[in-house]
């Protein structure tokens, strides 16, 4: 009885071992893309210079933004359309001209030592960091329209970060990306989806999705191996997001054993002992 004890310990720990090598393995054989979603949004308020310094401290490949476009047709750092959630005003933020919603306190609302940080304008990041990181800019349209595309392709031609290959474009909006290739087809596009389940993902759409996109953006919930083979197969990487931040480490092992390309985090360290 103790022998049989034994072999089953023996078999259980040789299964343990040989599941963490082969998670260790596909680390090793292809590089994961560590993404910091709107900067290093745990550590301090989202979208803000202090969230993507230490972003850049802590070493992510890319660093994510959202751009809305202000009245007087400047690019600014938000996720919402709104000023509502992260600052300390109220309305839209294209009612706002940049001088207006520069008044605005974008930091105590996640903290106080961050009391009296602005809201920055696409431009001041790219000022601030250069060519030290990657961006992976998130486009939209502007009250149904494409505006912000030819600003923010002269921003990063100006800036010489699509000839150094700096630069991700990712968007829900086709025509957004579309009109970019447009402008400049040098610039590799991300297609972000929301779909209730993978069946909305057709041959058709990802027949679609490749003559423009390296990529697709989705949620964790859809992604599993046999959809990122297939994305594969179409020469699309794959790049899940979480909704579910508690969820969002499990989630996160889960999909790059799967074969994702990499992943949008919440929690840059985390991701990174993971991938360790």
């Amino acid at each position: 009885m103790k022998k049989l004890r034994l072999v089953i310990i023996m078999g259980i720990f040789t299964i343990s071992v040989i599941k963490m090598l082969s998670f260790s393995t596909v680390q090793a054989n292809r590089s994961i893309m560590v993404i910091a979603h709107r900067g290093a949004n745990d550590k301090a308020p989202e979208e803000t210079m202090p969230a993507y310094k230490i972003a850049v401290q802590e070493k992510a490949n890319y660093i994510e933004m959202d751009l809305r476009e202000t009245k007087d047709n400047q690019l600014v750092l938000m996720h919402d359309p709104t000023i509502d959630r992260t600052t300390n005003g109220k309305g839209e933020v294209n009612q706002y001209r940049l001088q207006e919603l520069k008044k605005f306190d974008a930091g105590s609302w996640f903290n106080q030592k961050y009391k009296n940080e602005r809201i920055i304008t696409l431009e001041e990041l790219i000022n601030h960091f250069g060519s030290k990181t990657n961006y992976f800019i998130e486009t939209r349209l502007v009250d149904h329209k494409l505006k912000m595309e030819k600003t923010l392709v002269e921003i990063l031609n100006r800036k010489g970060l699509i000839q150094k290959h700096k630069v991700i474009i990712e968007s829900f909006s086709a025509m957004s990306l579309k009109r970019i290739h447009d402008i400049n087809d040098n610039i590799p596009l991300v297609q972000l989806i929301l779909c209730k389940n993978q069946k909305d993902i057709t041959a058709e759409k990802i027949n679609q999705w490749k003559k423009y996109a390296i990529g697709i953006g989705l949620s964790s919930d859809l992604v599993n191996q046999s959809l990122i083979n297939n994305l594969h197969q179409n020469h699309l990487k794959v790049y899940p997001f979480f909704f579910n931040t508690q969820t969002e480490l499990a989630e996160q092992k889960r999909v790059i054993k799967d074969g994702a390309d990499g992943v949008f985090t919440n929690h840059i360290n985390d991701t990174q002992s993971l991938l360790k």
